[in-house]
């Protein structure tokens, strides 16, 4: 607990200090004063040519379940999912840097550290180094403050690159966006003892409708990996879109003497003023050395969701995602949502298990900042999703009721 409450107290003082270097030197840098504005609720400081900014960017999400079992023991409770806390900035116009924390579970994780330039392919591309999201899925690099349902689907928290140390390049236009990296392993799991491999990324979206009221976005990624250090070892496991009852039915474990592995996926979202839905379709090839078969695992989810209110979710093309929801009323905006989701991880000897689930929820956005979601999801889990270690018992059909409340400023 020491260590943890001192590893938290250094990553603080080391923001705050951050902080205290850049804002001066910005000011001064620039020769004018700063302004404080106030940008989709988030409070920013900047110049008046608006050649430097900083902001902080904070994330409080406080979640509680309950489970309704059937084979096993799952535990209801209050947690606090994330408790983030990011610095950023913008100097000179076209340099930008972050460095996110999250502070939730007593402990300090480093999330996003990277530092990129903007000013290529006139002000419509950057590259940025450090450690990020890696270009692969839209409900992956969808920021979880934007997220339709509490948690990410089955098939994205399995099998999404998710955030490593890499370089990458993206360009973008009107109806177009592309993205490519060179990649190892996440910043948290580096190895002072053995080598990162480098590992290869890239993300292609195109938008052929693209209006204020509706947007249509097709999308392909791949990944070419393999393992983070060269040991010829890989793990696959997804929770059951629920994360208070902190278990993974569906997980191979370290799969063993693995050459290499690529990931594929495709995206499709489709936005009509109150209707947005969204779908995507991830499949993985394990390739195997010593004479081993290879496996293959994949999954997939489609949800939709409806504005009671006369709202919408807004497409941002330079990233590719549908951006934060800003209510047109001062009484907020209430959405009615629904989710299918599948995984399967049973190929050879590799019994991982497999399973469905079903999701309903209601979402309330008070405002810009403010947000509450009310989930229920059944989960059907096949005989062998029993965790890795065979402590689950299998072929457990549970639901659960789940709510969070989201403060993002």
């Amino acid at each position: 607990m020491f260590k943890m409450l001192k590893s938290g107290l250094f990553a603080t003082v080391a923001v705050l200090t951050l902080m205290a270097v850049i804002v001066p030197v910005t000011a001064q840098a620039s020769n004018e004063s700063l302004k404080a504005v106030s940008e989709n609720g988030i409070l920013v400081f900047q110049t008046e040519d608006e050649q430097f900014k900083w902001w902080w960017d904070a994330r409080i999400y406080l979640d509680v379940a309950g489970y309704i079992e059937d084979k096993n023991a799952l535990s209801n409770g209050f947690y606090v999912r994330r408790a983030r806390w990011a610095m950023k900035t913008l100097l000179w116009h076209d340099w930008y840097a972050e460095v996110d924390f999250d502070f939730a579970e007593e402990s300090t994780e480093l999330k996003d550290a990277y530092i990129s330039y903007r000013g290529i392919c006139g002000g419509q591309g950057y590259v940025r180094i450090g450690n990020f999201r890696q270009p692969f899925g839209l409900e992956e690099n969808t920021t979880s403050r934007n997220l339709m349902f509490m948690e990410r689907s089955l098939g994205t928290d399995a099998f999404a690159v998710g955030r490593r140390m890499g370089l990458e390049f993206a360009r973008w236009g009107e109806n177009f966006r592309v993205a490519a990296s060179v990649f190892g392993a996440d910043v948290e799991d580096f190895e002072k003892s053995e080598d990162e491999t480098i590992n290869f990324a890239a993300r292609l979206n195109y938008t052929p409708i693209q209006t204020q009221e509706s947007v249509l976005l097709l999308g392909a990624s791949g990944a070419l990996r393999s393992t983070d250090f060269d040991n010829g070892k890989v793990r696959f496991k997804t929770k059951p879109q629920s994360n208070v009852a902190d278990v993974k039915f569906v997980d191979t474990g370290n799969i063993t003497d693995v050459d290499k592995y690529n990931v594929f996926g495709g995206e499709l979202a489709y936005m009509n003023k109150k209707f947005y839905s969204q779908a995507e379709y991830m499949t993985t090839n394990v390739t195997r050395m010593n004479d081993l078969e290879s496996l293959t695992f994949g999954g997939g989810y489609v949800y939709a969701g409806y504005f009671l209110t006369d709202d919408t979710h807004p497409y941002n093309n330079d990233t590719a995602e549908f951006g934060r929801v800003k209510p047109s009323s001062k009484s907020g905006a209430w959405e009615l949502t629904a989710r299918y989701s599948t995984v399967d991880m049973d190929d050879q000897e590799i019994l991982a298990g497999g399973a469905t689930a079903m999701s309903v929820g209601v979402n309330y956005y008070a405002n810009a900042n403010i947000r509450m979601y009310l989930n229920y999801g059944m989960v059907n889990n096949n005989e062998n999703a029993t965790a890795k270690d065979d402590s689950l018992v299998g072929d457990d059909d549970f639901s659960y009721v789940q709510m969070r409340f989201l403060a993002a400023f």
